[in-house]
């Protein structure tokens, strides 16, 4: 691998953070990977709540070429309380179960805008390959660009999953780019994954049939969730192999949830963010970040974790 997982609390992550806030950021993007039900998601808006942050919202989201639609980001610098309110209700980062009030679901947050790649012409395929800059590259680096300027944010934060198989192809297309990837035990990403609505009826990618096709010819589901994280790690090693250690940095989730604040500045100071901003760190202050990893102790008995762990036992 071409990274490896730094405590967020030593000597040389402080020195590291502070370096970083005095590099200039330029037109790189920042990249967030991991495998799903890993946490992307919550890193994702609760870095984009810095300042100097941009994103992609649900309205570039559904119109991807229409990029000065980005403009409406700016609204969370002028009303913030409603962006927390928005982002993190009840101070959670999720809204399941809830019926969200029309502005809040109007409200511009982070999106994962996969329809900004299909617009360049970027495939979700995997990408093994580095390939030739060409159009599709440069429209896609034309995009990211312009939703940052209009935006006004300093540095463009962007979360995809599919992008874990996409980074021979972001590395050419930005070289200078950093990336941190979310790191989740995989017991509780495969038991999570189990119980999302969105898990059963969709093809899984290296799979070629969905989760639900699984189960009816006889497979064990906890056995497709738990290689599905073993898939995604093994494919995010392959992919950053030659990306340079210095723009690659992996996060425990598990870090995030128990010592938040120093483990959200080495992630801001990594990518260029200032990681002191006071207004920023108020804000995550009032984030309520629960340790769901206790559920998988909690909910699969002694047989499921032995599925598990037959399969991800070396990553593990």
């Amino acid at each position: 691998m071409t990274s490896t997982i730094r405590e967020p609390n030593d000597e040389a992550t402080r020195a590291e953070i502070t370096t970083r806030r005095r590099e200039p950021v330029g037109e790189q993007p920042a990249f967030l990977l991991g495998a799903p039900r890993s946490g992307t998601s919550l890193v994702y808006k609760a870095l984009c709540l810095h300042p100097d942050a941009s994103f992609v919202s649900q309205w570039v989201q559904r119109f991807p070429r229409l990029p000065f639609l980005a403009v409406l980001d700016r609204v969370g610098r002028w009303s913030r309380h409603l962006q927390q309110r928005a982002w993190f209700p009840a101070g959670n980062a999720y809204a399941y179960g809830r019926d969200r009030p029309l502005a809040e679901r109007l409200y511009p947050a982070p999106a994962e805008g996969e329809t900004v790649f299909t617009a360049a012409g970027i495939p979700v395929e995997l990408v093994e390959d580095r390939p030739e800059v060409g159009p599709e590259i440069r429209r896609l680096r034309r995009a990211f660009r312009s939703i940052r300027r209009w935006s006004g944010g300093r540095v463009l934060v962007v979360k995809r999953i599919a992008n874990n198989r996409r980074l021979p192809l972001l590395d050419v297309a930005f070289p200078d780019a950093r990336y941190i990837e979310i790191v989740r035990d995989g017991r509780a990403v495969a038991l999570s994954i189990s119980r999302v609505n969105w898990w059963g009826r969709r093809p899984v990618w290296w799979l070629g049939q969905s989760p639900d096709d699984w189960a009816a010819a006889g497979g064990d589901p906890l056995e497709l969730t738990a290689r599905h994280w073993v898939t995604e790690l093994d494919t995010l090693e392959a992919g950053s192999s030659e990306i340079s250690p210095d723009r690659y940095l992996q996060i425990r989730y598990e870090d995030v949830v128990e010592d938040p604040i120093p483990t959200f500045r080495q992630m801001a100071g990594f990518f260029g963010l200032d990681p002191d901003d006071a207004e920023w760190l108020r804000r995550l202050e009032l984030l309520h970040l629960p340790d769901n990893n206790q559920k998988w102790h909690d909910g699969l008995s002694d047989a499921d974790v032995a599925t598990i762990e037959a399969v991800q036992a070396d990553h593990l």
